[in-house]
């Protein structure tokens, strides 16, 4: 402290200060830290003298030490810990706050210099070599998440700098480590292509498509197929490449060094050329939304300018768009174009200006003389929208806030918009049409599976295979989670992998192995962190519950809430679909979403962390 070494002799001790470091501030109770520090080991019944033991030495230690201008304390409130200090003095919380703040830095020169600083915070994993491997991780899962996200958009910044040489060995051990992870792959391939490496940079897309469809059962997502496309389309001036994929939050992204007239660049006087996606990997059925979807596209071309996709985490809906986009992008010869607004992700969602200006950069206007007003930008972004009728995409949208700046009034465009959220205002603020998105049907469901796993292992197994789909939720997201895993383990039989899901809970095997973000617990929690804190406290209490239906009665009891507020908060996770009104008392819950909260409120009752530590 203060340039001056603290030894630390016992081990447990040390993993002691290393818990309360992570959570300074906050008061960690008592059983919560017995249970965290005896991980992997029988809780002796001493365990809460010793730790009372522990405390008071490390108390004897840090007497009368000062750092950042404040003196290291371990207070009690009778039911547990709180080390009060400043948080700068630590490396870990100095690491969290250089990352947010390089999150929202205005320019990518900011973002590189706050995010050189945080990654040379970083030392290692959490709590180093004094706890065992289960804690480590389950402890560091979530700061491993954001030093990847961290190193993945420093490279972002760096290359919308032009600093693409000196990256390429850096993305080029970052793919091997994150083999399918899309954003890196995008990175590579555009550092390759300005380094003037076109084709290295179209095997990448290859190579990432291979190992997606081999491992996963997946098509490479928009972003990546617009980059090959982009690639492939190129006139030979790297430079021009990739525009609207990378740098797009900045204003000093790169821009094409041709000459400008007004506001558009020469090379954007045609539309976009349309990018068309590929057919979902394995997409099945969907027929009645699909046909819903046009008869509302023939009403649009009349009054309506969007059709909204709702519904649940991992119901398909991004998939749907695609599809039907795939299957009608003839019919707008103005262009296709599909924006993700990053409604619910580890990033940012998009404002409603910072997508227009990625709209309008596409379409070929020079970020550096486009309006600065809200207003102007709508408009040029409706003229645009003036001429041949266009599709659009709003993917992962979280409000109608953010949508409805973006919907062009011209008759025969059309906007899909889909997202976890109701949108129920875009109703009434713009007469959008609605197609509510719920699960497969179980036929469907065993198509999937049988697409990605084969005819032969599903046939050999049928009940097997209906029993595996019914646990899945019938969810795509999860049919497909489930069939990658069997995939890898040619061996397993499917009556096994149902075992393994009907014994324990299906959140935890819902997962591909080192890949945190191809889990349904993840894309759960993604829709869980939209919530308030009073609204996530409430969703967690929900998994206490003996079953995924119940009556306004029983949460009153379970919660202590008076009905009035009970129903508000129910209302706050309608909107989300993470819960499903059955008349004016009762409600349910889908079978993984129920599963999800009982996850929370198990951790919660042995006293791991909340929402954040467990779901990240």
């Amino acid at each position: 402290m203060n340039g001056v070494p603290v030894k630390i002799g016992r081990r447990r001790e040390r993993l002691l200060l290393g818990l309360l470091l992570l959570d300074m501030g906050r008061s960690i109770p008592v059983r919560r830290l017995i249970e965290l520090l005896w991980t992997g080991e029988g809780v002796p019944t001493s365990a809460r003298a010793s730790l009372h033991a522990h405390v008071s030495r490390l108390r004897g230690l840090f007497q009368g030490v000062v750092a950042q201008g404040q003196e290291l304390t371990i207070a009690s409130d009778g039911a547990g810990y709180t080390l009060q200090a400043s948080p700068q003095c630590v490396d870990v919380h100095r690491f969290r706050y250089l990352v947010r703040r390089a999150d929202r830095a205005p320019s990518a020169t900011e973002c590189t210099a706050l995010l050189d600083r945080a990654l040379g915070e970083w030392q290692g994993p959490v709590l180093g070599s004094d706890g065992p491997q289960e804690l480590v991780h389950r402890m560091g899962s979530g700061l491993n998440e954001m030093y990847l996200s961290a190193v993945t958009l420093r490279a972002e910044a760096r290359l919308t700098l032009g600093q693409h040489n000196g990256l390429l060995e850096e993305l080029a051990q970052l793919v091997q480590e994150h083999p399918h992870h899309e954003r890196i792959a995008l990175l590579r391939m555009g550092a390759l292509y300005r380094s003037g490496h076109r084709s290295e940079a179209l095997s990448v897309y290859e190579e990432t498509r291979a190992r997606l469809a081999d491992d996963l059962g997946l098509d490479p997502g928009s972003d990546l197929r617009r980059a090959q496309e982009m690639i492939l389309l190129a006139d030979g001036t790297p430079e021009e490449w990739p525009r609207g994929l990378i740098g797009d939050r900045w204003r000093e992204a790169i821009t094409v060094p041709v000459e400008r007239s007004g506001l558009r660049t020469a090379v954007g006087t045609a539309p976009p050329v349309p990018s068309i996606p590929t057919s979902a990997a394995g997409f099945t059925g969907r027929e009645t939304e699909l046909h819903r979807i046009s008869e509302l596209s023939q009403g649009i071309r009349r009054r309506t300018p969007a059709v909204a996709i709702v519904g649940a985490a991992g119901n398909g809906k991004t998939a749907l768009a695609l599809e039907w986009a795939r299957r009608h992008h003839d019919h707008y010869p103005g262009g296709l174009d599909i924006v993700d607004l990053q409604g619910y992700s580890t990033r940012p969602a998009l404002t409603p200006d910072e997508a227009l200006r990625i709209l309008l950069t596409r379409r070929g206007f020079s970020p550096h003389r486009m309006p600065h007003g809200m207003a102007e930008l709508t408009a040029l972004h409706h003229s645009e929208f003036a001429g041949s009728p266009s599709l659009l995409v709003l993917d992962n949208a979280v409000s109608a806030q953010q949508v409805l700046p973006l919907l062009p009034p011209a008759p025969g465009s059309l906007v899909l918009v889909t997202s976890r959220n109701r949108l129920s205002s875009l109703l009434v603020a713009a007469d959008v049409g609605m197609v509510q998105l719920g699960p497969l049907s179980p036929g469907d469901a065993h198509q999937v599976l049988q697409h990605v796993v084969g005819a032969g292992r599903t046939g050999a197994e049928p009940q097997a295979t209906a029993e595996l789909a019914a646990l899945c939720g019938h969810s795509p997201l999860a049919l497909r989670i489930a069939a990658a895993n069997l995939v890898m383990h040619p061996q397993c039989r499917i009556a096994d992998h149902a075992e393994a899901l009907r014994d324990g809970n299906p959140v935890d095997c819902l997962a591909i192995a080192g890949e945190r973000d191809s889990s349904v617990g993840f894309s759960l929690a993604l829709s869980v962190r939209r919530l308030g804190h009073e609204a996530q406290a409430f969703f967690r209490a929900l998994g206490s519950l003996s079953g995924p239906r119940a009556g306004l009665p029983a949460l009153e009891r379970l919660t202590g809430l008076p009905r009035a507020r009970v129903s508000e908060l129910l209302d706050l996770l309608f909107a989300e679909h993470l819960v499903h009104v059955d008349g004016a008392d009762r409600f349910r819950m889908d079978e993984l979403a129920w599963q999800y909260a009982r996850l929370l409120a198990m951790a919660e009752t042995r006293g791991a962390a909340g929402i954040s530590d467990c779901a990240a």
